[in-house]
């Protein structure tokens, strides 16, 4: 056995991980502790409304996942294009990623305008968590344009080692998101109390700030996304068929991803208010466990998509077998912290039924023992095999275990046998062990490592 695993005398390459972990994982942490503020304030008007809007942001997710299935494939390129130190060939790929990104989030506007209380209702049967839902969806989706800019350039920015710049425009709009929320869902500070409403136009103006201080800090410095017009579209689709290549199967299996986290989602609504309440409560926990995780595994597509392009595999392999270890350290560490103080999050939701406050105190203990698994299959998929360019293969040992053991599994034990939301929830992780084996198999044969630049 190799005697430093974890490359602990590598101070090059922990300098590395470390300068792009900080500002994602600042990023994170503040955009959850936002999130955990808003959902306590939404949650403050009752189990209606936090169920309503937590219907209405699926869409929001669904768009989520898209853009970083668009720019994800588009990372890749940078990052390689970065490590040759090739400038027009990043700015071309920012272009790329900036037209197909507008057009996504053009189309799920239309579908939040046009078809909302449809969307809504595939969560929630009852009329007035659908009328909630409407009321906040049909305000806050036309920040679905501010995001497919703000995508792009976070990307471009974190696969040049410039992440602290998307970190600070994300803080900005953050900051400025909970003090609209704290002004105008309760009414405060002279404002009109306004409820759901107050909490979509606070969203909407957090990602216009947003939007608005990463353009500036990306053009303010001599950064890899300050381009010209003509660099960022005069040839735009130069690059579009082995952009699709590997983009492609990144963006169908973030997209069926997400639409697989749906129908979860619609299961868990069709539970009942408790259970579809509990999940957006369980859902601050896991954006907190998944800072530190997230992070390393977004190191890992950085540090490797610029070592690939740089100079070559040898170096990735070394790389990606460090990574490996280094979140399954993390993973336990993190899994341990939620299963002894997570579980007490949910009970900060005063005005919350004891019932929903008891499934998901119980769902975290779930979602803690779980956590090495997904922080080893985040860092395989996302940061390992999608930085080589092995997109098709990273897809289908993403998709099949959800679409073949989990989605059945939770429908099953859900909706026939009417088991509680910690059993449904358990469902997913059952698919999380068998991606694993087939992650792991993927990653030590070594045949992920390309260069695409």
């Amino acid at each position: 056995m190799k005697r430093d695993l974890l490359g602990l005398s590598d101070k090059a390459f922990y300098q590395k991980v470390f300068a792009v972990c900080l500002p994602i994982m600042l990023q994170q942490l503040l955009s959850t502790a936002m999130y955990m503020v808003d959902t306590i304030m939404i949650g403050g008007l009752g189990d209606i409304e936090l169920a309503g809007v937590g219907a209405a942001n699926q869409l929001a997710y669904l768009l989520d996942i898209c853009l970083f299935g668009i720019t994800g494939g588009g990372s890749v390129f940078m990052a390689q294009y970065f490590g040759k130190k090739d400038l027009p060939g990043v700015r071309r790929t920012l272009g790329l990623c900036i037209v197909l990104s507008g057009g996504c989030a053009v189309l799920f506007l239309a579908v939040a305008q046009g078809f909302g209380g449809f969307c809504v209702r595939l969560f929630s049967d009852e009329a007035a968590v659908a009328a909630r839902g409407v009321e906040y969806l049909t305000i806050a989706s036309w920040g679905y344009l501010f995001k497919s800019i703000v995508y792009p350039y976070g990307a471009v920015h974190k696969s040049t080692g410039s992440a602290k710049l998307p970190m600070l425009s994300g803080c900005i709009g953050l900051v400025v998101n909970m003090f609209l929320n704290y002004c105008l869902i309760f009414g405060n500070l002279g404002c009109p109390m306004l409820g759901v409403r107050g909490a979509a136009i606070a969203t909407l103006v957090g990602s216009a700030v947003d939007c608005t201080m990463l353009l500036l800090f990306s053009y303010a410095r001599d950064t890899a996304a300050r381009a010209r017009w003509h660099e960022l579209f005069d040839h735009v689709f130069a690059n579009l068929r082995p952009f699709i290549a590997v983009s492609a199967p990144v963006l169908l299996d973030d997209s069926i991803w997400a639409f697989g986290m749906l129908v979860q989602n619609a299961i868990f609504g069709k539970m009942g208010t408790d259970a579809f309440a509990a999940m957006m409560i369980v859902g601050t926990v896991d954006k907190l466990s998944f800072i530190l995780l997230q992070g390393i595994g977004t190191a890992a597509a950085v540090v490797i998509g610029n070592t690939l392009g740089a100079s070559g595999q040898d170096d990735a392999y070394v790389y990606g077998n460090r990574f490996l270890w280094l979140s399954a350290l993390v993973g336990t560490f993190v899994a341990v912290l939620v299963c002894t103080l997570g579980i007490y999050v949910p009970y900060l939701y005063t005005n919350t039924t004891p019932a929903t406050q008891t499934l998901a105190a119980e769902t975290t203990f779930v979602m803690g023992l779980a956590l090495p698994l997904w922080a080893l299959n985040f860092t395989i998929i996302v940061g390992i095999l999608r930085s080589g360019g092995d997109t098709r293969v990273a897809a289908i040992i993403d998709l099949l275990p959800m679409w073949i053991i989990a989605i059945p599994l939770s429908a099953l034990v859900g909706l026939y046998f009417k088991l509680p939301l910690p059993y449904v929830y358990a469902c997913q992780h059952v698919a999380s062990v068998v991606r694993l084996y087939f992650a792991l198999r993927r990653t030590h044969r070594g045949e992920w490592a390309r260069q695409l630049v």
